[in-house]
Parts: structure tokens; sequence; C-alpha cells
């Protein structure tokens, strides 16, 4: 609904002045939750790439991206709430980053996809 014009000046109908900030709070909470999504479990192994210093990259937080270990923007058109970790390497090395995003040294696997917990779980599904 927009505005109408009459007499020289703007003249909004009521109904747009009263409902506009609720339908801008509805839309936002739609694409950006107050309460994140869990991240899944991606893989439940480790995925070893060669980063390169200097370079900054984006490690997929929530699990949802096709280019694991990195994210693709899935997070944000599955509507999860979460972000990418930025970092940027500080040398040219293979390390192996996490993949079941149950790690407590993100972007690193510190070896947790090893636990039950992770190894019991399903593809896709949350911890």
């Amino acid at each position: 609904m927009g505005s109408v014009r009459g007499l020289g000046k703007l003249v909004r109908p009521a109904a747009w002045t009263l409902n506009q900030r609720r339908d801008i709070t509805s839309w936002l909470a739609q694409w950006f939750p107050k309460t994140p999504a869990k991240p899944v479990v991606a893989l439940k192994t480790p995925i070893k790439v060669e980063l390169v210093a200097g370079k900054t990259y984006r490690w997929c937080v929530c699990g949802r991206s096709k280019k694991q270990p990195f994210c693709d923007g899935s997070h944000f058109f599955k509507r999860t709430g979460l972000s990418p970790l930025k970092f940027k390497a500080q040398e040219t090395r293979m390390v192996a980053l996490c993949t079941c995003k149950a790690t407590q040294k993100p972007p690193y696997c510190d070896g947790t996809h090893k636990s039950e917990q992770v190894q019991k779980a399903e593809l896709g599904s949350p911890l």
C-alpha cells in the first residue's frame, strides 16, 4: 500500500502507518530468527585442505553448505540465524577442517567426530 498525493500534501492511509512496522518486523524475524538453529552434522570425518597464507576463508558453521567445509550461503537461505566463521590463514599448510560441527576448536578438527554421539547421529541432523 503506497502514499497518495492530495491537494499538495502527502497523505498516508492509516493502515500503512499502523501496520508497516509490524510487517517489517515479521519479515526480519523470518530471515533473522532470534534463536539460531543448531548446526547439523555435515560429515563424520574432517576434510583436509591446503590453506594459503594471507587468504581469508569462511568455514561453514551451520553444516548445510554443499561446499563443505566452506560456506556457500545455505545458512542464509535456510534461515538458520547462523553465520560462517571468517578466518585468515597465517601460513600455507595442510589442515583438517571439521565437518561434524561439534569441534571445540573451530574451524579445525579436534577429533570430536570420533565420539559415539557424532557417530550415531544421522547426516544432516543436529547433535
